[in-house]
């Protein structure tokens, strides 16, 4: 039985925002305008990404593009996952126990996001060895190790996340809209230190040192071939222009992507730190930290589309090869009604 059928044994639904329930429409009004919103952004905008990867040949040159169509399809589950919270909400019977539903949803959302992080630090490493060792790359970093690479990364976020169902605690709030998952199933602040220090602190080092050490060597490479210029060429009126390492600005894309990844997770960290450690619990907050965190599913998205001109013309690609299959079909359907309502030659007066 869902949480919304259980909540109706006291009168009205569970809702952890209260002030998002209206008699008028008997369910938790707020919540379901978040989770609905999202789940379609999320959904239609890494379908967009897929389909542009796809359509667009240069973008599947760079070694990076593997992790990058990895999270897309992990930021794809998460929205079709987020289904499961909105049917509830929305009062559709749930054929199995809530207690199950709630604890398959939080491990599958957590296991996914997990998926994202390790994919957004293996980036970090690709980056680092492109530019600290450029002439070895290509030997070092071929196709069938990427292929691996991404499997290990699912096999350990499966793994990591999956004491959650031998007692050792909740691993997530995403599914805290069941009642059961709210009032019943608590977090352990020894599971909680354990997948902060299995996962996110190892990720968020790795990206840290990486990212560092590349503006470092971009920064010092740029000066390089500024003094360079500047020696060899002083008649050139544009000596002085400045020369920008071109790995630093695909770097800098996915540096962004990376930076809004934690920012918005960084609220949802703390606060699974201070609850597991009884400082502090709030449904409102676990709710709008976690839905907070769950945002960057489609956050991705959008910087890419708005970072990377590669990305942008794959997207442009794909939006004219749309619109001309379109414009075709107007036209074949346009020119057969024109047939059908022109007149026979025996009825024509």
């Amino acid at each position: 039985m869902n949480s919304t059928l259980v909540g109706n044994q006291s009168g009205r639904p569970f809702c952890l925002l209260a002030i998002s329930y209206l008699e008028t429409v008997n369910f938790c009004l707020l919540e379901v305008i978040i989770i609905v919103f999202l789940t379609v952004l999320i959904i239609s905008g890494n379908i967009i990404v897929i389909f542009v990867f796809h359509c667009a040949p240069l973008l599947n040159h760079r070694t990076t593009s593997y992790f990058i169509q990895t999270m897309a399809y992990a930021d794809l589950l998460v929205g079709v996952s987020c289904l499961v919270p909105s049917l509830s909400l929305l009062h559709y019977p749930i054929v199995w126990r809530e207690s199950l539903v709630c604890q398959v949803f939080g491990y599958v959302v957590s296991v996914l996001k997990s998926v994202s992080m390790a994919s957004l630090a293996c980036i970090s490493i690709d980056r680092y060895i492109a530019i600290t060792k450029p002439l070895t790359y290509n030997s070092l970093v071929t196709p069938w190790r990427l292929r691996v690479c991404i499997l290990i990364i699912w096999l350990y976020s499966c793994v990591v996340f999956l004491p959650a169902f031998f007692h050792w605690g909740k691993p997530g709030y995403h599914g805290d809209v069941f009642r059961w998952c709210a009032n019943s199933w608590y977090t352990d602040r020894y599971f909680t230190l354990f997948i902060v220090m299995m996962l996110y602190a190892p990720a968020a080092f790795i990206v840290c040192f990486t990212y560092f050490n590349i503006f470092r060597i971009c920064q010092q490479h740029t000066k390089e071939i500024n003094e360079r210029r500047v020696r060899f060429s002083p008649q050139d009126g544009e000596a002085g222009e400045i020369q920008h390492c071109p790995d630093k600005r695909y770097a800098m894309v996915l540096f962004r992507i990376t930076s809004v990844f934690y920012i918005l997770w960084l609220p949802y960290i703390i606060y699974f730190l201070l609850e597991s450690s009884a400082v502090y619990r709030n449904h409102t907050a676990s709710f709008l930290t976690t839905w907070l965190a769950i945002s960057n599913s489609f956050c991705n998205c959008v910087i890419y589309s708005l970072s990377n001109s590669v990305f942008q013309k794959g997207l442009k690609r794909l939006s004219g090869v749309l619109c001309t299959s379109c414009t075709r079909q107007r036209v074949v359907k346009d020119s057969s009604t024109s047939r059908s309502k022109r007149p026979s030659n025996g009825c024509h007066v």
